[in-house]
């Protein structure tokens, strides 16, 4: 069978999921280990048995909602990419805003010291470092294969500013001992209401529980954030923290009630409230 054979088989099954066609070129890229347009020119490329039955595999796979980028160890945010396995947290397009913030904030105000709470594979931390070379960034994780994932993938991409460490949130650090000019975080902020809708969506099904979900009603880790994260914020620093695009009014009551100045809530390229800072 060839390429445009093959795809044709996969088309058959887009009533199943509407974009698993386009899902089938990043398949033939990682297997082929050819770029796109190689496969479009090549459609008629006789696939090998291994080849076939690979890419059959990886369809199933994703037919069943596994996600792509845990299928092709693979996955894109802020123009970058990374490498990601599975049980690790997918970054999504919308948080790149709050990124997109932070980068301007940080060349306004010639921060100097950046804290990432909760980097998963490095995502927030490397794409900030990479636009903000002068910055030094830590990023840290409870999870210790993320924190390897994180540092394998600043390597690939010769991210010399930024170092990962192993922390339950804030556990590496006595207070008051580093402070920071920025704080930034993309915490779990699913309830546990929000719990029969992460165990039947398939694609979500497949990520890490801890990553997505926060008790009292998905603010309990926010709420520590914000609480703890003004003993590591210089005078005047910020704090910068994505959240449920419903949580906008109690984020900004916890902002406030610890003494944050100049809060506000930014929304997302979906027009939903998506992150809010403050200033200590």
């Amino acid at each position: 069978m060839n390429i445009f054979l093959w795809l044709k088989k996969v088309n058959l099954y887009k009533l199943s999921n509407k974009n698993i066609y386009n899902d089938a070129f990043f398949f033939l890229k990682f297997v082929l280990n050819k770029d796109i347009s190689w496969i479009i020119v090549n459609n008629n490329y006789i696939l090998n048995f291994f080849e076939l039955n690979y890419l059959n595999f990886l369809l199933i796979k994703r037919l069943h909602g596994e996600p792509l980028y845990y299928l092709i160890n693979k996955c894109y945010f802020y123009s970058l990419s990374f490498k990601i396995y599975p049980d690790i947290f997918i970054p999504r397009k919308d948080t790149e805003i709050m990124v997109d913030y932070a980068i301007k904030l940080i060349k306004k105000n010639k921060y100097n010291k950046v804290l990432d709470l909760g980097s998963g594979l490095g995502s927030i931390a490397i794409s900030i470092a990479k636009n903000c070379p002068l910055v030094k960034i830590i990023g840290l994780d409870i999870n210790k294969l993320a924190i390897n994932l994180a540092k394998y993938n600043s390597l690939k991409l010769k991210i010399n500013n930024v170092f990962f460490y192993e922390s339950n949130w804030f556990s590496l650090f006595k207070k008051d001992q580093i402070l920071f000019d920025l704080i930034i975080s993309n915490p779990p902020y699913l309830s546990k209401l929000d719990e029969e809708y992460y165990i039947n969506n398939s694609d979500l099904r497949f990520e890490s529980y801890f990553s997505l979900i926060s008790l009292i009603n998905g603010i309990k880790d926010i709420s520590y954030i914000i609480y703890n994260s003004y003993f590591y914020l210089c005078y005047g620093g910020t704090l910068i923290i994505e959240h449920s695009y419903n949580h906008k009014t109690i984020i900004q009551y916890l902002f406030n009630k610890r003494g944050y100045k100049n809060i506000y809530t930014y929304k997302d390229y979906n027009n939903k409230y998506r992150f809010t800072i403050g200033n200590k």
